[in-house]
C-alpha cells in the first residue's frame, strides 16, 4: 500500500521543523526520518534516515549491496574532478585515459541524508513497493520490539516469577 497524498503531506509537515520526526513502515522495515543539524556551526537542517532505528555505514557503499541501502540517497561522483582529468588527459593521451579505469570511472555511495522532508518521502515512496506512515505510539512499540532482543521479554517473565516464589 503506498501513501495518499494527504499522509505524504503530513510526513512532509512533520519534516519541515528542526528536529522533526516521522515513522514509517517500509517493505517490512522500520524508517525513521529524523530532522538533525549538520554541525554545531551552521544552522542548516538535512533530513537523516534511520533504518530499524540504527544507520550502519556499511550500507553506504555499492560493493556491500546491502538491502537497506535502497532507503538512502544514492549519489554517484567521477573518481577525478573535470579539471584534474583534463590535465592528465593533456599528458597521458586519450586512449590511455580511455583504458584506465580509475581515469574514466565513478564511485557510487549511498548516503543517509536529504536536503528536506518532500525529497525523502517522494524517494522511498519510489523505491517501496508499501510504505505506511506510522503514529508516534505505533512507531515507540516498534522501535521497543526492535531494541528487545528475540528471548528478553520470556526471561524477564520467569526470572519476575522465580523472584515471587
Amino acid at each position: 500500500m503506498k501513501l495518499s497524498k494527504e499522509q505524504q503531506q503530513s510526513a512532509v509537515d512533520k519534516l519541515s521543523t528542526p528536529w522533526g520526526r516521522a515513522t514509517l513502515r517500509c517493505d517490512g522495515y522500520l524508517v525513521t526520518l529524523d530532522v538533525r543539524r549538520i554541525s554545531k556551526a551552521s544552522m542548516s537542517y538535512r533530513v537523516f534516515v534511520y533504518v530499524n532505528g540504527t544507520m550502519n555505514s556499511a550500507w553506504c557503499y555499492e560493493k556491500n549491496a546491502a538491502p537497506e541501502a535502497k532507503f538512502l540517497r544514492k549519489s554517484v561522483r567521477p573518481n577525478v574532478s573535470p579539471v584534474k582529468r583534463k590535465e592528465v588527459e593533456k599528458a597521458l593521451g586519450k586512449r590511455r585515459m580511455a583504458k584506465d579505469p580509475y581515469w574514466s570511472g565513478s564511485m557510487t555511495l549511498y548516503l543517509p541524508d536529504f536536503a528536506n522532508g518532500k525529497a525523502a518521502i517522494s524517494h522511498l515512496c519510489k523505491v517501496c513497493e508499501s510504505v505506511e506512515l506510522l503514529d508516534d505510539d505505533a512507531a515507540r512499540e516498534a522501535l521497543a520490539a526492535i531494541a528487545a532482543p528475540a528471548g528478553a521479554a520470556e526471561a524477564d517473565a520467569t526470572a519476575g516469577a522465580a523472584l515471587e516464589a
